[in-house]
């Protein structure tokens, strides 16, 4: 039977000792079966007995539509057609088109994880690009431009970080503009890049508190022996926190 060296397959199987090891000689092509796509090869590792097909882990795993349709699908969603001009060419339901939109979302959040680590960027840009969802009414905010709770004025925006140095955008999460939103995105970032860069934004308020939770230093006091409360621990801004607007 063939080796594993010729197709680049690791074991799929976190309990194997060779579990993602490539070339280790512990895994080989035991079958093919036939799909829309063609044959496709199914290996066996021979340290833990798992079979395992050439597509796990991937978009196009156990898809019962060709590649080639599906690629065509995600290409016309990058040149923006709408859901019904794709499902009318490609004889498929919209349903159809967003599921294979959450395999790929699911596939390059995995990608993301794994590529996104330890950035060593020094600037970071915070901006939101607003779009409506649902019904258009009017602007509903309170005095610091944040979305109120109960407002139904179906905005939603894409929350970026973006590193200019590198055209790279480091996260991006869609949500009402609120605070929780400006922390989740802050809070992505931090996990993505290397110590602390400088942030900038179009100064919106929720940023600043965003960033300070996300960023900071907390100072504890003595006990003093004197009758009373205890001072409580201070949170302060981290001394390398940088914010400009």
């Amino acid at each position: 039977m063939r080796k594993p060296k010729e197709w680049g397959q690791p074991c799929p199987n976190p309990a194997c000792t060779h579990y993602r090891r490539l070339q280790q000689g512990n895994v080989s092509a035991i079958a093919t079966y036939l799909t829309q796509s063609g044959k496709r090869r199914l290996f066996r590792c021979h340290t833990c007995e798992t079979p395992f097909s050439e597509t796990r882990e991937t978009v196009f795993f156990d898809l019962r539509t060709s590649e080639e349709k599906v690629m065509m699908a995600l290409k016309m969603l990058l040149v923006r057609v709408d859901l019904t001009g794709i499902s009318f060419v490609l004889g498929v339901t919209e349903a159809t088109v967003l599921a294979w939109l959450r395999r790929v979302a699911h596939q390059a959040e995995a990608i993301n994880q794994h590529l996104l680590r330890n950035l060593p960027v020094t600037q970071v840009q915070l901006d939101e690009m607003w779009n409506f969802i649902a019904r258009k009414h009017a602007r509903e905010t309170d005095e610091a431009g944040e979305s109120l709770p109960e407002g139904q004025d179906g905005r939603q925006g894409v929350w970026v970080s973006f590193a200019p140095e590198f055209r790279l955008m480091i996260a991006a999460v869609v949500g009402p503009r609120t605070l929780d939103m400006a922390k989740e995105v802050v809070a992505l970032t931090k996990g993505r890049v290397a110590g602390i860069p400088a942030f900038f934004s179009d100064g919106f308020t929720c940023y600043l508190a965003a960033l300070i939770a996300a960023f900071h230093v907390v100072t504890t006091f003595a006990p003093t022996g004197k009758r009373g409360r205890p001072r409580q621990p201070l949170c302060q801004p981290h001394p390398d926190l940088v914010y400009g607007q």
